[in-house]
């Protein structure tokens, strides 16, 4: 048996995407475990919006490894893990963001929470409509509640990239020992200290007592380097050198990867 974890925003499902790309991923994805291996997402995505995706996009997975590590769910959302960042630290974290001057930012416990962010209306599609309910039903919280709660992850956008990996270099300086902090795109992913999408992978795989021999990770940022570093690491054309670096092999898409290592 083997494991094959993904990334899912840029790695499985590119927002710039080609016409049927995804619905190939998740045709390999079903052949991977027709022949006896498990697939999983690890991402920085909350547990809600993967639920949100395998609603309205049928993506196919064994578990789900979300917040890089913080919650760890099956395919019928039965929570194997769960763990939290110190809820003072969370609110030091918050209070670093306020002063920062950031506008986007959101907690969770990996299911609901808080968000501050200024919707930008410049996309008027079905989906687009429906993942803004899916936030408003989920998001409902006040910070004040939502700093109550165990929190998993907080998380903020950056307007560049650059900006998300100074960002998440800055919370990891100021609260080394307490929290962890990942750039991831533009965003920048805070969750509790030692969680990683490596360390998410890893509890998935001795479920199952799938060795790290047998064990891919792919991705295509920064958050994703414990995982590409821990195990078969595979990125994608489009990542920064610093991913490529680290990276055993590079695939236009998970599908090639998949068919290619099935």
């Amino acid at each position: 048996m083997k494991l094959f974890a993904s990334d899912y925003d840029g790695t499985f499902y590119k927002h710039n995407r080609q016409k049927g790309e995804i619905e190939a991923n998740i045709q390999q994805v079903g052949k991977w475990q027709q022949a006896g291996n498990l697939f999983i997402f690890a991402t920085g995505r909350s547990i809600s919006m993967m639920q949100f995706e395998k609603r309205h996009r049928k993506i196919k997975y064994d578990y789900v490894v979300g917040l890089n590590g913080a919650v760890i769910v099956d395919r019928d959302d039965n929570i194997l893990l769960q763990e939290a960042i110190p809820n003072q630290t969370a609110r030091e974290i918050v209070g670093l963001i306020e002063e920062s001057g950031i506008e986007s930012y959101s907690i969770t416990d990996g299911f609901k929470g808080y968000v501050r962010a200024p919707f930008r209306w410049a996309h008027k599609s079905g989906l687009w409509l429906k993942l803004v309910g899916l936030m408003t039903r989920t998001y409902h919280l006040s910070k004040a509640q939502a700093l109550t709660l165990p929190v998993a992850q907080i998380a903020v956008t950056m307007p560049s990239q650059e900006e998300a990996v100074a960002f998440a270099k800055q919370v990891n300086d100021q609260f080394k020992g307490e929290a962890t902090a990942f750039a991831n795109l533009v965003h920048v992913d805070i969750q509790a200290l030692g969680l990683s999408k490596a360390t998410g992978t890893h509890f998935v795989a001795n479920k199952y007592g799938i060795p790290k021999n047998q064990i891919i990770g792919m991705g295509d940022s920064f958050n994703d380097l414990p995982m590409l570093e821990a195990f078969l690491g595979l990125t994608l054309p489009e990542a920064k050198k610093e991913i490529k670096d680290v990276a055993d092999g590079i695939y236009e898409t998970v599908g090639r990867a998949l068919e290619d290592l099935r």
